[in-house]
Order: C-alpha cells, then sequence, then structure tokens
C-alpha cells in the first residue's frame, strides 16, 4: 500500500516540477522576446528618468512606458496630458529645446532634444539616453498626446 502512495507521490511531484519548469520557461521566453521587441512594460518614472526628463505631468492619463534592449537599450512613453501641462512639462525637461512644427513625420511637433548632462548615468549608475526624441499630437478638447523615444548609442 505504502508502495502505491509512493509512486502517485513521486507522479504529482514530476508532473508538478515538469508544469512549474515549463511556465517560468514560458515566462523567461516572453521577457526575453519583449525586451528585443521593445515591448517590455516599465514604470513611468524610470522612463522619464532614462530620458533625462522630469517627472510626469500633471493630469497625465493612458500612461504607456516600455523598454527594450537589443544593440542599445531604450526607453519610449506614450501619454496624454493636457495641453499646457504637457508643453510646460517638456520646456522644464528640456530647456534650450524648441518644438518644431515643421519636418515632423506623423506628429504635429517634434524635437530631438540634444542631453545637456554629459554623463552616461545618473547618481545611482542607471544608464541614461544618449538621444532623445520627442513627438507632440495635438488632440481634441485640448489634449496632447506625448510620445518620447530615448536611446543609447
Amino acid at each position: 500500500m505504502t508502495s502505491v502512495r509512493r509512486k502517485r507521490f513521486k507522479m504529482w511531484l514530476a508532473i508538478t516540477a515538469t508544469t512549474a519548469g515549463l511556465a517560468f520557461g514560458g515566462w523567461y521566453a516572453y521577457q526575453v522576446s519583449a525586451a528585443f521587441d521593445g515591448t517590455l512594460g516599465v514604470p513611468c518614472d524610470r522612463a522619464a528618468r532614462f530620458v533625462r526628463a522630469t517627472e510626469l505631468p500633471a493630469g497625465t492619463h493612458d500612461r504607456r512606458c516600455t523598454t527594450g534592449q537589443w544593440m542599445s537599450i531604450s526607453y519610449e512613453l506614450d501619454f496624454r496630458a493636457p495641453q499646457e501641462e504637457a508643453e510646460a512639462w517638456l520646456r522644464a525637461s528640456y530647456p534650450d529645446t524648441e518644438l518644431s512644427r515643421k519636418y515632423c513625420s506623423g506628429a504635429d511637433a517634434c524635437a530631438q532634444p540634444r542631453p545637456k548632462q554629459v554623463a552616461e548615468s545618473d547618481k545611482d549608475g542607471h544608464r541614461l539616453a544618449d538621444a532623445v526624441r520627442v513627438e507632440l499630437d495635438d488632440e481634441d478638447g485640448g489634449v496632447a498626446h506625448v510620445r518620447i523615444s530615448g536611446w543609447t548609442i
């Protein structure tokens, strides 16, 4: 009788271990794939820090921040905010940069701020963007759709 119980326990243990291993392997494969695709979700404050921007403006909604890493590290911020708040935030984050309404493919306004800080890392040792691209679209109701991409070279 104990032999049957022992066999059942070993079978249950093998099935559980195999299922857990497959689940972990699938999760890990997804994480690696998302990191290569640039679709791995991250906290927006971390993405804003990477692109050398200040904390996101008040009233932001529809936030989506992602990261990716293949030949370089990249972060993208995508959010909506009141037009005035978004423009004030962009001026505070990139004071030497002016939005242009010319030569922007797929956006109403764009800019490529040059990071003022020369350091590659912040005070905590986190890598910072070497290049940044800002795109802003005007939407109905005084809302701005802001997209910011930052990457290392």
